[in-house]
């Protein structure tokens, strides 16, 4: 049972990882209202930023994980969370206007993001299992 809840909790991470970039993509529009022509520095630097941190996390909470087949569930355990947290995002914080909506070309960058994101969880499981002692 505490294995199954670690892997919960990775998932968890995960979603708040992607969330967080996607919703940076799709608030765009709204940011650059706010602060101008900085908006896409700071959008790169918080996507850094909150990359770095999940990443050097995920990485410690992975190598806590026992060596198990259950562990390749990261790969998709992270899409119901995140579809979750997505939905609950749009219903407590929804766009102000139809101005405030992404363009289509922001939706194809958060498609492809979407679709990458598992190779970069294959990326950090196989780092955290590469510094994981071996018994």
């Amino acid at each position: 049972m505490v294995h199954f809840l670690k892997l919960q909790s990775i998932s968890i991470l995960l979603a708040v990882l992607l969330l967080v970039n996607i919703q940076l993509l799709a608030n765009s529009g709204r940011l650059y209202l706010i602060m101008g022509n900085i908006y896409m520095m700071v959008i790169t630097a918080s996507g850094l930023v909150s990359l770095v941190l999940f990443t050097r996390v995920i990485i410690k909470r992975v190598r806590q994980l026992a060596t198990s087949t259950w562990n390749l569930s990261l790969y998709v355990l992270w899409i119901p969370y995140l579809a979750l947290f997505t939905y609950v995002w749009t219903r407590v914080i929804p766009a102000p206007s139809e101005a405030a909506w992404p363009s289509p070309v922001v939706g194809l960058f958060i498609i492809a993001l979407t679709f990458t994101f598992p190779l970069y969880v294959f990326i950090v499981h196989m780092i955290a299992r590469s510094k994981q002692r071996t018994t």
